[in-house]
């Protein structure tokens, strides 16, 4: 092997997560689904860097989402062929520069602080900043925009620092809309952990005040005392083409169980602040909405595991969404 070739690496990995079950939001119809990526959303990547001396390296990801219930590539129809990551860039001592499609630093921040870390089917923190559509959960438009992956984007990630981490991002309009930006501050700890996170978003075209921008901050936190570990966490959504205002709380818990299982738990509870949407769907002010999830995920081995989940969810003025479902999860 000559020694160029010993400085490069490829790597093929990702995460496959298909589930069987009843699903229902409040105000929707119930769904009896195979569905994919209830606790973690599938995928497939390709990764690699090339050490450049010095400390230095060019490194580069293509990661393309799964629907395992199909087999079509992408969460949906029309989603990007590498929707969740498509990056080139360097890192070294000062940290990591990404340039192309990356993965929200808000979006991090949600999963890495709640029980049901990045599960879109169970997590009642990313449901609510997520998968509302203001109010009414039928539509599924997203409260965050600009997806969980922002595109036109350049990412910062710096070395760890006596725990602390800052991560910097901002995407670029290309004559289309307004840039957004975003800063994270995350301390990694034991037993304490915290994160506070800020994004302001160029809005839609469609917007009724089209130019403004929607802000969003977030602050989490957890607490690790081994025989449970806690979760909280507090943010706002600021959206100033509707002018609404929606704040969200969020507490979950995760009990280890015989070493192989563990106990999940999560509630959240958002509410309409201020403001009228005029648009497809109204906004009405003061609505409530709060769901609760139950599971427990068991670890066949350290690439894969079984899960089962109970989740309940009640907007004020809709009737009540029961689910529940059970599924598998393998890494690669």
């Amino acid at each position: 092997m000559n020694s160029a070739y010993a400085q490069n690496s490829v790597k093929l990995y990702g995460l496959v997560n298909a589930g069987v079950g009843s699903y229902q939001l409040a105000g929707a119809n119930r769904i009896k689904a195979v569905s994919s990526g209830d606790m973690s959303t599938s995928f497939w990547g390709i990764s690699g860097a090339e050490d450049l001396g010095s400390g230095l390296k060019a490194q580069f990801a293509l990661e393309s989402f799964i629907g395992m219930d199909t087999g079509a590539a992408g969460r949906f129809a029309g989603d990007a062929m590498f929707a969740k990551n498509a990056y080139v860039g360097l890192s070294g001592g000062f940290g990591q520069l990404r340039v192309g499609r990356n993965t929200s630093q808000m979006f991090v921040s949600l999963l890495l602080f709640n029980s049901f870390g990045d599960s879109f089917g169970f997590s009642p923190t990313l449901l609510h900043y997520y998968l509302d559509g203001r109010d009414i959960p039928i539509s599924k438009t997203a409260r965050l925009q600009n997806d969980t992956a922002w595109r036109n984007s350049v990412s910062y990630i710096s070395p760890m620092m006596s725990g602390l981490r800052v991560n910097l991002q901002g995407a670029l309009g290309e004559g289309t809309g307004k840039s957004s930006y975003a800063a994270t501050l995350q301390y990694f700890g034991d037993p304490f952990s915290a994160t506070l996170a800020y994004q302001a978003v160029g809005t839609d075209a469609a917007a009724p005040t089209n130019g403004n921008r929607e802000k969003t901050f977030n602050l989490g936190a957890s607490y690790d005392i081994r025989v449970i570990k806690f979760y909280a966490q507090y943010g706002q959504i600021d959206d100033e083409s509707y002018g609404s205002k929606l704040r969200i709380y969020d507490i979950s818990a995760e009990v280890p169980v015989n070493g192989n299982g563990k106990i999940l738990a999560a509630w959240g509870h958002s509410k309409v602040r201020t403001g009228t949407f005029t648009g497809i769907i109204p906004l009405r002010t003061g609505n409530t909405h709060k769901t609760l999830s139950l599971g427990y995920d068991h670890s066949l081995s350290k690439r894969t595991d079984l899960y089962a989940v109970y989740m309940n969810d009640k907007i004020d003025g809709l009737h009540n969404g029961n689910s529940l479902a059970v599924g598998l999860r393998h890494s690669f």
